[in-house]
């Protein structure tokens, strides 16, 4: 038992992979700063007392913008009521999320059905964040690419022509992700 839901940073870091569980960025761009963020917010189950303040189960880790923005809005007012179809909240560790948020092949985050469409433009406002979600996507696409080929690239020859077009495609990437990460550090959302 930990004494303060803080505590719980390190483990959701962990299982959450380092990524914010409502738009999934990754929090090694440091564009913001990752907090934990009761899904069921504090003030509609602190008076009933149904739901522990450091009760992991619903504890997300969460980029500042979508905790910043989800805030209080808890529209059934009721804390086992997560939304009402057309709007409120699905779980992100749930499964069904992705029944109503996707991506596009650029990075942005779309919505399916109304209650997706509700999560999208009222609770995390992803339509206003459209091009630095975008940025941060296409970066850790590209971290994980390049990641993946500087771990291959030594089994080769230096002079192998698997080395060269991976050596090649590395300079590229890596152009593309400076390019990427600077616009991200002008950006303002």
């Amino acid at each position: 038992m930990v004494s303060h839901w803080t505590k719980h940073k390190k483990d959701l870091r962990i299982d959450f992979n380092a990524y914010c569980a409502y738009c999934g960025s990754y929090d090694g761009y440091r564009h913001t700063y990752y907090e934990v963020d009761h899904f069921v917010p504090k003030s509609f189950f602190e008076p009933l007392g149904n739901i522990g303040l450091t009760q992991y189960d619903n504890l997300v880790y969460s980029c500042k913008f979508c905790n910043n923005n989800k805030k209080h809005k808890w529209p059934s007012q009721n804390e086992v009521v997560y939304h009402d179809g057309s709007q409120g909240f699905i779980d992100p560790c749930s499964e069904e999320y992705d029944d109503h948020l996707f991506r596009t092949d650029d990075g942005a985050i779309m919505w399916k059905t109304p209650l997706g469409k509700w999560m999208h433009n009222i609770a995390f406002k992803f339509d206003e964040r459209e091009r630095g979600l975008q940025l941060l996507w296409n970066l850790n696409k590209l971290r994980l690419i390049m990641k993946k080929l500087t771990i291959i690239q030594p089994k080769f020859e230096a002079d192998n022509p698997n080395y060269l077009e991976i050596d090649k495609r590395l300079k590229s990437y890596s152009q593309t992700y400076v390019q990427y990460h600077i616009e991200l550090m002008e950006y303002h959302s």
